[in-house]
Order: C-alpha cells, then structure tokens, then sequence
C-alpha cells in the first residue's frame, strides 16, 4: 500500500518539477540576470518551491475524469503500467521500483561517503606552514579562524568542516605571486566565514535523495555556481584586485578535483566565472527589483500550470483510515445546528470494491469531516450492517471486510461539497454497497439481534395514525423542499419509539421527526409473539 501510495503521485511530481525548472532555466537568459547574489537566491528558492510542492498544491482525485484520452498522459501512463503489473505474475511492481530508487539512494550516499573519506585521508597528510602575513591579516579581516593547511598531492584548494573548518591549499601555491596567494586564500576564509560547507551538505544529500530525478543535479549545480560567483565578488572586494583574481582563477582551470569521488569538491564553470568577475555588474537596484518580480511571477504562473496539467492524486493513504477513535480534526469540529446546516454535496463517487469482497451487500455509516473548502479531511467507518443471512467477520472473511470499509473509506474520501457556513464540520453519512436488496431489508449489527428490520420476511407493518409534518415557515420563505429519508424503530406496541435521520435537508428534518414519532402502526407478530422492527420512511415536503 505505501509503494502504491508513492508512486501515484511520484511521477506527477517529478513532471511538475521539471516543468518548473525549465521555466526557471530561461528566465536569468532571458533577462540577462548577472547579478550573482540574486542568482543565488533565485535558484534557492526555485530549490525550496521544488521540495515542498506535495505540501502548498491541492491534492485532486483523477478518477474522476475519463482516463482514455488525458491531455498531460499521466492517467494514461499510469493505467498501462497498472496493466503491465498484472500481466506479470507474482510480481509486485510498485516494491520493485521502490527498491531500485533506495539502492540508488544507497549507491549515491556510499559514494558520498567515500568522499569524505577521502578528505579525512588528506587532510591527515596536510602539512602546518608558518602563519604567513597573508594570512593573518585576511583572517583579522574576516573574523575566522580557521586552520589553513599546505598538501602536496592536491591540486586545487578546498575547504570543509562544519564545527572545526579547515583550509586545504596546494603546496604549489607558495610558489605563485603574493596577489595570488591572497586571492585563493581570501576566497576559502570566506567560504569558511560563511558557513558555505553545510550548505553543500544539504545540497548533496538531496541530490543522493532525488537521483533519480535530472531537475536535483542541475537545480543544485546551478546553486553552487552562484555561490562560486558570489564569493568571487567579495573576494575581490576583500584584495581590490580583479586582475589577480582572474589570474587566480586561471591558474586553476586545468587542475582536476582534489577528491574525485566527493561531488562537493569540484569547480564548476571556472571559464563563466571568470568571464564574470572580468567585468562589473551593471543592473540597478530598480532593475533588480523589476526583474525579480517579473521572473517571480513567471514562475508562480509555471508552477500553477504544472500543477493544474500534472495533479497530485488522492490515495488510500489519506488522513484518516479505517479507524474507530475520531481524528484530530473532528474532536475540534463544529456539529450541524439550523446555523450551520450540512452544506449540498457537489460530487458523488460510488465505493469500487475489490474482487476479493465480491458481491457484497451492506450500509456503512461514515463520519466524515469536512474542511473549509468542502473537501473530506477526515473519515472514519462507525457502523456497519448486513442482511440478515450474514454474518459479521465470519461471512465473508475478516480481510473482506476490511477490503468492503476501505473501499468505502476511498469513495467518501472523493467526495465534495459546497464550503460549510463554520468550518471544520462534522455529520454522518451512510452508503450503500449493493443494489440487489433495498436498505430496509438489511439488519443492524446489534448485540441482542432482538429488533428485525422490514423486509425478507417481515413485511411492512400497516399505519394506523398518521400526522402530516408541519413545513417550517422559514424553509418554506427561503424555497426549500425536497425528501427526508428517516430510519424508525417500532416498538412492540405499534407506536415509535426512536428516529434518526439518514438522508438530512437540515431545515425539514426536526419537523419530519416531530410528525413520525406521532405515528402509530399494527403490532407486528413473529411467531404469534408481537416484537420490535426497524424500518425506514420517506417524509416528501413540496413546496
């Protein structure tokens, strides 16, 4: 069920964030966005909205519509690899792909790890130098402290550590020219002084997550190349020398990787940095702001269309499942009153049972909440009856049971209504699975089983007092009709002993019940023996 679960909503997610991020590719290009540090916030939060898309959208049921002809292919895709699945069998595709993602996973972390290994070996092998002017002077600059290290097996400085940060420089660089001493220098202590190593952690560790998807590597490389450029800036701002730091930067650009295996450790698009730094950015602070709107807004229109052609879906694992104990909401939620009425349904879905339940037949009561929207947050099964031939958990199995409520449970889930006057709200709702035997004919669970309900071989009693309901003068302002359907219990002696509503027009159901407690039937006799029914009426107000 969870891998069923995530797949249904894997695949619209992953076209969802790829429909994104290739908005999001354009837009820098198209407005010719050189400003770094914008960048860099751009790209982040085009991270962020990618990340928590499951959590901002609404959630839509697509077997609603036709799943023939979609226009985004997603049903489509999805109904043929259901029907791959069951030509195949004794296979569970859904845990098989699941396992391929997490060996994936797997495979990335070792391959991170591997990393730092690495890098822990280095810098065992780091040699102390003298604390040269250049040094001390740019840490007194900064604030930092960190340790800086000489290695002669490396060929391009880095720096990590989280708590303890450290500097690695190659040996080679005691070599080159002062200005270039302190550029690469300057441009590790604030790496360091920034705290740029977490932020690469957490970078990595969602590209070992989300490998599986192309948008998480160029997301993320398009990050780390803005903090590149970035902390080109101020480096230049800490030496004033622009002409050294390209020469800095040019002195590296052939060196590989102090660490293959450690995706952190690389320098990307040393060329377009360099190309960079060797000019001035010329973008206003109005322009910026003008262009940060207008991208903004281009995105947030991206992003609605890719929800809109590629929905999240609705799945069995909804909030609440089959559980007797009300849910977090529903403790909170207001009850129907004549104020705040059961609002009218809008979309109706019938329960679409399992082969292993066949051809069941029972009525389950349902207590559902709903939002302020009119969506079911909550659902939960409280009833259940059966005709009176069955038997609960016997016949059928227990596991067809709980395949019969679970399959009712999905079809309430998918149901809506118009938004409620105060929400959260709560009522009951009962629905019928079967159609070959009416509602009356079915019978209660009960402990005793003592009351029988009208149908098989009870027949209906003959009514002996009718009283006409009385229509309520502000239903009958305000133009409202319509049937009250209404479940009864007969006593022995013909008169009624207790009522409850099972189809509610919140304005007519107090005056439905006022009259039916009213009515008196015959004595029905079972066995020469008089007994209680159940039995349900229908209280039609017409304008």
């Amino acid at each position: 069920m969870i891998a069923t679960d995530l797949f249904a909503n894997l695949l619209p997610w992953c076209l969802q964030v790829a429909a994104i991020v290739a908005v999001a590719s354009m837009l820098p290009w198209l407005f010719r966005l050189d400003t770094a540090g914008v960048r860099y916030v751009y790209w982040r939060a085009v991270a962020v909205l990618c990340l928590t898309l499951p959590w901002i959208q609404p959630y839509r049921d697509l077997r609603v519509s036709a799943p023939a002809s979609d226009a985004t292919g997603v049903t489509v895709a999805t109904t043929a690899v259901s029907a791959v699945a069951r030509t195949v069998p004794h296979l569970n595709w859904e845990w098989l792909l699941l396992g391929v993602l997490a060996l994936g996973v797997v495979v990335r972390f070792g391959w991170l790890t591997l990393g730092l290994i690495r890098l822990r070996t280095v810098r065992r092998n780091a040699n102390r130098h003298a604390i040269v002017a250049i040094e001390k002077d740019l840490q007194a600059t900064l604030g930092t402290t960190s340790a800086v290290r000489y290695v002669p097996d490396i060929e391009q400085p880095v720096t990590f550590g989280l708590f303890r940060p450290i500097v690695m420089l190659p040996e080679t660089l005691c070599s080159q020219p002062r200005e270039i001493q302190e550029a690469v220098l300057g441009h590790e202590l604030l790496h360091v002084k920034r705290r740029d190593w977490a932020w690469l952690i957490v970078e990595e560790v969602a590209v070992c997550v989300f490998w599986f998807h192309p948008a998480s590597w160029w997301v993320t490389a398009q990050i780390q190349r803005a903090r590149e450029e970035v902390v080109d800036e101020l480096a230049i701002q800490l030496t004033g020398r622009r002409r050294a730091y390209v020469e800095a930067l040019l002195a590296f650009s052939d060196a590989t990787s102090v660490v293959p295996t450690a995706a952190f450790a690389r320098r990307r698009h040393l060329f377009r940095r360099i190309a960079l730094v060797s000019k001035e950015s010329v973008m206003s602070s109005r322009r910026i702001i003008a262009t940060c709107a207008a991208m903004a807004l281009i995105v947030a229109a991206g992003s609605w269309y890719a929800v809109s052609a590629f929905p999240l879906q609705v799945t069995a694992q909804s909030p609440v499942r089959n559980q007797a104990q009300p849910g977090p909401l529903e403790r909170k939620a207001h009850t129907v009153t004549p104020e705040n009425p059961i609002p009218r349904r809008v979309h109706y879905e019938e329960p679409v049972l399992p082969d292993s339940v066949g051809s069941e037949r029972a009525l389950v009561d349902v207590k559902i909440t709903l939002d302020d929207v009119g969506r079911i947050a909550e659902a939960r099964m409280v009833d259940i009856y059966r005709p009176a031939s069955l038997k609960l958990d016997r016949d059928p199995s227990r596991q067809s049971h709980e395949a019969l409520v679970e399959a009712v449970l999905a079809s309430v889930r998918q149901w809506r209504y118009e938004a409620p006057f105060e929400a959260p709200l709560t009522f009951a709702v009962q629905v019928r699975i079967g159609t070959a035997e009416p509602v009356m004919a079915f019978k209660p669970r009960s402990a005793d089983n003592t009351t029988l309900r009208v149908g098989d071989d009870i027949k209906a009693p003959k009514k002996v007092k009718d009283v006409r309901p009385v229509y309520p003068p502000i239903a009958r302002e305000a133009g409202i009709a319509g049937v009250v359907i209404l479940e009864v219990k007969i006593g022995s002696d013909g008169r009624i002993e207790e009522g409850r509503v099972l189809k509610s027009i919140p304005l007519l159901d107090e005056a439905a019940l006022d009259a039916v407690k009213q009515w008196e039937f015959e004595t029905t006799l079972v066995n020469g023996q008089p007994v209680a029914i159940m039995m349900t009426v229908t209280i039609n107000f017409a304008q």
